[in-house]
């Protein structure tokens, strides 16, 4: 039975690391206005010319504030440079938090690019003019004319953009465009920027992020949306219009950038085309983004067992709108788990005593049986059969409770309720629990994380515990096994668990706990 045990969570752990490493048709609507429009409360119109940036001219930049977002345009392809959050700040800082901060015109959010290379369209010196909501971008060019006019919100986290372009010749012009939906996105963890992804939903379905191959992964279709995202943070763009497909590639280094290209279109002279766009650019909260755009929920990714990990956190939210405190909130949450999975837990320690107390006599069939394998499998299923004992009733109930644990670390990390929050002497529940130590020390460097140390001294007491309630019938082979759990287990739990968010070693540390009070009654039950 311990074989199975060490089977069931060993099966754990591998689902635990690989869920931790891995993660209709054209419409003409009016331009989204959810709420009051926005008013300029800053117009900062400064030169400003970064070393990186490639075209020669000079690049004006005009910053605008909302009560939400401070947004950087640049006259350089009449786009958006650089957008901070209002709402969320820069860790251990007062300052608004940078989502977007891109160097390279041609991958502002909103940049166009003619695909045949001709156009200078990402390139060129836009004029610029302003309205108490709008900013207003002009592009003359010798046969068209390109209008960019954004509108701001105050309400939510949202822009506009109208696209027109103009076709001032006399001769018919066949026009097409890429657009930039998200790039130059900030994760200021190290860490983390391996979760940064693009998803997108194009002809009514979900596609998810693959690592572009000769750097560049293309949808071709009709794209519904397009996001690049944080663990935490979301550029979300919803296009209005024909488009031919969605692309994303990385620009340098692991720089993603993501965008949309539009299907050519003929223009008659004197004619124009309108395009609309809506960019959100905020928290990934799925309450949030469904005011915004009922299809943007299917941004947020919990993986398999999703549904599971949404009815946790409105657990998790209901705890919290009670003892106010997000902390807590995961311990309350932990202890109605616990409670909950409580009679799994049970059957799993009354199925594995009962299997030991037939050890004995299992072992004289193998012996009686030896040379009929067929006899000795009949025999040994009557056993069963006479105990009243289910083989895999020790290890099933793990196997239940996989799902709960992955979907929660899910949504433990993906939830930005945590971001920033702070616990008795944790700064931040969804970074690990640093505390700063007087030395620097190898391998662990000038700060050491409590939770996980606290949660491996623990997990020895469990396993401790564990050894007792089986008591005498384990056999000798069975006590080597335990002892090698005792070290092992806790230890290979510690090194997946050291730089975790302390939100999720907080849930696991309270779990480990009430596991040994449960098994500590069961033992002095039996």
């Amino acid at each position: 039975m311990e074989k199975r045990l060490i089977t069931a969570v060993t099966l754990s752990i591998i689902v635990i690391v690989v869920f931790q490493f891995l993660f209709p048709a054209p419409r003409k609507t009016q331009i989204v206005k959810p709420g009051e429009k926005a008013i300029v409360k800053e117009i900062d119109v400064k030169s400003f010319v970064p070393a990186a940036q490639i075209p020669t001219a000079n690049e004006e930049e005009l910053i605008i504030a909302t009560d939400r977002n401070i947004i950087t345009f640049s006259d350089i392809g009449g786009a958006v440079k650089k957008i901070e959050l209002k709402q969320h700040k820069k860790n251990n800082s007062v300052e608004p938090l940078v989502l977007v901060e891109e160097k390279d015109p041609a991958r502002y959010i909103f940049s166009i690019k003619d695909p045949s290379g001709i156009l200078p369209l990402e390139s060129a010196k836009y004029s610029v003019s302003t309205k108490p909501n709008q900013v207003i971008y002009t592009l003359n060019l010798k046969d068209l004319q390109i209008i960019k006019e954004y509108t701001l919100h105050n309400l939510n986290d949202t822009m506009d953009l109208q696209l027109f372009v103009k076709n001032i010749s006399n001769q018919s012009k066949e026009v097409g465009y890429q657009i930039i939906s998200g790039a130059g996105i900030v994760e200021p963890n190290i860490s983390e920027k391996r979760l940064i992804e693009v998803t997108a939903k194009v002809d009514g379905k979900t596609v998810n992020f693959k690592r572009p191959k000769n750097n560049i992964i293309t949808h071709p279709g009709i794209v519904s949306w397009v996001a690049l995202k944080t663990r935490y943070f979301s550029l979300i763009m919803k296009p209005f219009g024909q488009t031919k497909h969605q692309f994303h590639n990385f620009a340098s280094g692991e720089d993603l950038v993501a965008g949309v290209e539009m299907e050519s279109v003929t223009i008659p002279p004197n004619s124009f085309i309108e395009h609309k766009y809506l960019l959100y650019a905020g928290p990934s909260v799925a309450s949030e983004l469904k005011k915004i755009d009922a299809e943007f929920e299917e941004t947020i990714n919990y993986g398999f067992f999703g549904w599971i990990a949404k009815a946790l956190l409105f657990m998790l939210g209901l705890c919290h709108s009670v003892f106010k405190s997000w902390g807590l909130s995961i311990i309350i949450l932990s202890v109605l788990l616990n409670v909950l999975l409580f009679p799994l837990t049970l059957k799993s320690f009354q199925s594995m005593q009962k299997m030991h107390e037939l050890h004995p006599q299992m072992e004289k069939l193998k012996v009686q049986f030896k040379d009929n394998p067929q006899k000795l499998n009949k025999e040994i299923m009557e056993l069963y059969k006479k105990y009243n004992i289910n083989p895999l009733g020790g290890c099933l109930p793990l196997l239940l409770q996989m799902p709960i644990f992955v979907a929660l670390y899910q949504a433990l990390t993906k939830s930005i309720h945590l971001r920033g929050a702070s616990f008795l002497w944790i700064k931040d529940l969804s970074m690990p629990d640093a505390v700063p130590i007087p030395a620097t020390l190898p391998l662990i460097g000038n700060h050491i994380n409590i939770l996980p140390l606290v949660m491996v001294i623990l997990m020895v007491l469990q396993q401790k515990v564990s050894t007792k309630v089986m008591g005498s019938a384990v056999t000798e082979e069975q006590k080597q096994q335990q002892k090698m759990m005792l070290i092992m287990m806790p230890v290979m739990f510690g090194f997946i668990f050291y730089n975790m968010p302390s939100g999720m070693v907080l849930y696991w540390v309270v779990n480990t706990l009430l596991t040994i009070v449960e098994q500590s009654a069961i033992l002095k039950k039996t």
